[in-house]
C-alpha cells in the first residue's frame, strides 16, 4: 500500500490481493491516515490489484461508514474488470463511486 494526498483527497494506492491477510496489514495504518488527514475524500486506487475478496469488501464498507461520520466520501478509481464484476455483486457502487 502506498498513500499520498492530493489537495484535500487522500489517495491510497493498493497492490496484489486484497484478502484477509492484506486486509489485516492495511485497515489500522488507514485508520490512523483517515483521523490524522480529515480529508474530505479518500480515493482507493485499485489500479495494481488482481483480486479482493469479501474481507476487502468489508475494508471498503468500513471506511465508508468512518469517513460518512466525518462527511467525508470514499470513492473508487481504476478498477480492473475482474474486481469490478465482484464489486457490481457485492454492491459496493451503490455508496462509493468509480471515479
Amino acid at each position: 500500500m502506498k498513500y499520498r494526498s492530493e489537495s484535500d483527497h487522500l489517495v491510497i494506492e493498493f497492490y496484489g490481493d486484497i484478502d484477509d491477510h492484506y486486509v489485516g496489514k492495511v485497515r489500522n495504518d488507514i485508520d490512523m491516515l483517515i483521523s490524522r488527514q480529515a480529508p474530505r475524500a479518500v480515493i482507493f486506487d485499485f489500479k495494481n490489484v488482481s483480486f479482493v475478496d469479501s474481507t476487502g469488501i468489508g475494508l471498503i464498507f468500513g471506511r465508508y461508514k468512518r469517513l460518512l461520520n466525518t462527511n467525508g466520501e470514499l470513492l473508487l478509481r481504476n478498477v480492473p474488470s475482474q474486481v469490478d464484476k465482484v464489486f457490481r455483486a457485492s454492491g459496493v457502487y451503490s455508496i462509493c463511486p468509480k471515479i
